[in-house]
């Protein structure tokens, strides 16, 4: 586990199986997009060539809800270059093993046009457990 500082940031909490619970604070979110590794993992580094498996929870920051979840079903794996590049960036250079979170801004993510589950304009917020790279899977 690694000491974060809330900074008005969201806070994660873990239920016994793993599966993060996310308070969104009140107030605006911030501007940019901020990373937090809340658990380093001691595997191998992922690069941004790579294909990662991940169990991953997206909620809106103004709606406070979950739009999408791999926790109710099987890992995802996902190859980097075919996310958006702040979740991307996210995950590159951290190690299997570790948890990160991220809250991506609207200019960084989906803008104005919305998308399923994500109203336009919207912050969103991201906690990945990176559980493995899948070898061979690179794109």
């Amino acid at each position: 586990p690694q000491f974060n500082v809330g900074n008005n940031l969201p806070s994660v909490v873990r239920a016994p199986d793993g599966r993060p619970g996310v308070t969104i604070p009140t107030g605006l979110p911030p501007g940019e997009v901020v990373e937090q590794t809340l658990i380093r993992g001691d595997g191998p580094v992922v690069t941004a060539a790579d294909t990662v498996r991940v169990q991953y929870t997206g909620l809106t920051w103004a709606e406070r809800e979950v739009f999408d979840t791999t926790w109710d079903a099987d890992p995802a794996s996902i190859p980097l270059s075919n996310v958006i590049p702040a979740f991307a960036a996210a995950v590159e250079g951290q190690t299997v093993g570790s948890q990160v979170m991220v809250v991506i801004p609207p200019e960084d993510a989906y803008g104005d046009a919305p998308q399923q589950g994500i109203p336009a304009g919207s912050t969103m917020v991201f906690v990945i457990d990176i559980l493995g790279i899948d070898e061979g899977a690179a794109q």
